[in-house]
């Protein structure tokens, strides 16, 4: 840790604060977004707050009164926000602490300019609109964010010279946060790459356990320690059925099989993501020889991709609720798909199951399963890392799935599994729950 800024708190007094060095280009100079990723134990989470609390020092006294918003993409209370982290930033610096008061459940500056407000974005999106004074916001554990929370959040915070911050730790490649920060940087932004290696102030607790990690998770090492993205996650619905997948060389090249019609699986987002898999029953075998994915864009151009594939279709297999009519054009989605020209020798509707039935049933049908890398690549890491949502409260997994990039995909490959109906068993049976390859 070094000097990384000097302010005067008064005439006499000179402040200083202490940052990994390769974070003190982060917040030099001016910038609309300053971020960083990397994995656990780089003091990157401990350096944002800290400096949320030092660019609202800096503005209060220069009398620029508004918020600092601190969100993350699930906060049922605020024992899941940064709170207690920032304040423990603010405590440990003198100068912070004589000018913030700090509640239980509040931080806002001693002469009213400056005032937190923590938000979960997930079940208050919406609300975020009406948010005032919005001078900086910061968004911890990003990864989750969905790119429709992006689309709101980014112009919600436009005060003049307001910031957007940015941490996370990376998972897939796939994500928002990757995809919009990562992969292509805004204009006027400011980002780094930071891990333990890069903490001066790394502990021996936290070096124990990244050694055990090390050798007893390997798996698991490089997205934990290193800011890789993630191979198999942890409460992973499907991890032992891909890992045999990939053991077995049925990950690889597949053809398309003239000779035999091609089944598509629909999952029909709402403002979020639309999946289709293309996939061929051939003999014993499932054949999932494409997969496309995008969000934005209405059905007709869902139904283009699909006539520009060279592809004859034998099914489509839509979710249960595509029959809903919708109350501004009074037709459901499966009428304006048909009235756009889809057709085939069968349309199946996926039985309206619990989402553990169609789980077991994705996995009854995974190890009949050969998938094209290239094609479906996206569509197999959805399936690798479709999880168990987590209780950051109860440091547990619930009992659901959670809903991310990965969920989309995998939603998708459930109907396919549960909704094709000659190679189905009757769903009238009870179905035998089986978890016993989830990790």
């Amino acid at each position: 840790m070094i000097e990384v800024a000097q302010r005067k708190v008064d005439k006499s007094e000179i402040a200083k604060i202490q940052l990994p060095p390769k974070l003190i280009p982060v917040f030099e100079g001016e910038a609309r977004t300053r971020y960083a990723y990397g994995g656990r134990g780089s003091g990157k989470t401990r350096s944002f707050a800290l400096m949320t609390a030092v660019y609202g020092y800096r503005w209060g006294k220069s009398g620029k009164k508004g918020q600092i918003l601190c969100a993350r993409e699930f906060m049922n209370s605020l024992s899941e926000s940064s709170l207690e982290e920032i304040k423990s930033a603010i405590l440990s610096v003198p100068w912070l602490a004589d000018y913030y008061e700090i509640g239980d459940k509040y931080i806002k500056s001693k002469d009213g300019n400056i005032q937190y407000t923590f938000s979960g974005l997930r079940r208050s999106l919406d609300s975020i609109k009406s948010k005032a004074r919005i001078l900086l916001c910061w968004v911890d554990e990003a990864e989750a964010l969905s790119g429709r929370a992006y689309d709101v959040l980014i112009p919600t915070v436009r005060e003049v010279d307001s910031e957007i911050w940015v941490t996370w730790n990376p998972e897939s490649k796939y994500s928002a946060t990757h995809e919009r920060f990562r992969a292509n940087p805004p204009d006027n932004s400011k980002g780094v790459m930071l891990n333990y290696t890069d903490n001066e102030w790394f502990p021996d607790v936290l070096e124990q356990t990244r050694l055990e990690d090390k050798e007893k998770r390997p798996e698991m090492y490089e997205h934990i320690w290193t800011g890789g993205f993630l191979i198999y996650s942890e409460g992973a619905y499907y991890a032992a059925e891909m890992r045999r997948a990939r053991d077995e060389d049925r990950i690889g090249s597949v053809k398309y099989d003239r000779s035999t019609g091609v089944v598509v699986s629909f999952d029909i987002g709402i403002g979020d993501s639309t999946v289709i898999w293309f996939a061929q029953f051939i003999g014993t075998e499932v054949h999932l020889i494409d997969y496309y994915e995008a969000s934005g864009v209405g059905l007709e151009h869902y139904v283009k991709v699909l006539q520009d594939k060279p592809y004859v279709y034998s099914n489509y297999i839509f979710p249960h609720d595509i029959r809903v009519r919708e109350l501004g054009s009074g037709k459901s989605r499966l009428e304006t798909l048909e009235s756009l020209g889809i057709r085939a020798e069968k349309t199946d509707i996926a039985p309206s199951l619990l989402i553990d039935d169609g789980i077991q049933a994705v996995r009854a049908m995974l190890d009949k399963c050969w998938f094209d890398e290239e094609k479906c690549e996206k569509g197999i890491d959805s399936l690798t890392n479709y999880q168990r949502a987590w209780d950051d409260t109860g440091k547990t997994w619930r009992m659901r799935p959670s809903h991310n990039w990965a969920s989309h995909g995998a939603d998708s490959f459930r109907y396919l599994a549960i909704g094709y109906q000659p190679y189905n068993e009757s769903w009238d049976k009870p179905i035998r729950r089986n978890i016993k390859g989830i990790v």
